[in-house]
């Protein structure tokens, strides 16, 4: 899968090209926000809000990895391969969207908001904290995991809640004065493409590399999984 996702990125076609058109715009519009939204969340920092906005703490963060070890330790266990597809799948979305985010981090080295160095201050092939923002590693994993979670149910109401989540991450990192507006649109942009190859490619590649089949269903507000 690995390598499939490689040479992805040397083969175009018009519906990568107007996907990466819509991204760059997207983060140019994001980039011309990053000051206007950065003043409006640091200015309304309240105890209330920093409790609504407490989700990147879980989600997105280290504690991620916990649930995705739940749940393929849930279809290992009760002999699910369905369950067991969505952690596999899981596990390749978010470690592949990790990689790319950390590679680009490093080579771009952008100043945080919380240093004040301003949006437009870059380090580059940095791997200090202080200069890592772009892109968000919580919003890409966020995105990755979510758009699995999406792309493995029919129901519409258990998609939106999938990535409202995400989307309530990427609004946490920019509250918390982690990252600018445009880290977290480049962030959701990679988990959520990389979500899409993987679950999109997972078969094909199972069947020729793998003993493992893994996929879920989500059809109930109880995140019930039919695998």
């Amino acid at each position: 899968m690995g390598s499939d996702l490689a040479t992805s990125f040397t083969t175009f076609n018009k519906t990568k090209a107007w996907d990466l058109a819509g991204t760059v715009t997207a983060i140019g519009i994001g980039y011309s926000l990053d000051n206007s939204l950065h003043s409006f969340s640091q200015r309304n920092i309240t105890s209330m809000n920093s409790r609504i906005f407490s989700i990147d703490k879980v989600y997105g963060s280290g504690y991620t990895l916990y649930g995705i070890a739940g749940i393929y330790g849930y279809g290992l266990f009760f002999n699910n391969a369905e369950v067991r597809k969505i952690g596999v799948q899981t596990i390749e979305a978010v470690g592949y969207a990790g990689v790319i985010t950390t590679i680009i981090k490093s080579i771009v080295g952008r100043s945080r908001p919380y240093t004040n160095d301003g949006h437009s201050t870059f380090h580059p092939f940095n791997t200090h904290a202080a200069e890592t923002s772009f892109p968000s590693g919580h919003s890409t994993v966020a995105f990755a995991m979510s758009t699995v979670l999406a792309n493995n149910t029919n129901n519409i109401f258990l998609k939106i809640l999938c990535y409202s989540a995400a989307g309530w991450v990427a609004c946490s990192r920019i509250y918390h004065n982690a990252h600018w507006t445009s880290d977290v649109i480049a962030g959701g942009a990679i988990g959520y493409f990389v979500g899409n190859f993987v679950t999109n490619n997972y078969d094909n590649n199972s069947k020729s590399n793998s003993g493992l089949s893994f996929h879920y269903s989500m059809d109930s507000l109880g995140i019930t999984y039919s695998f």
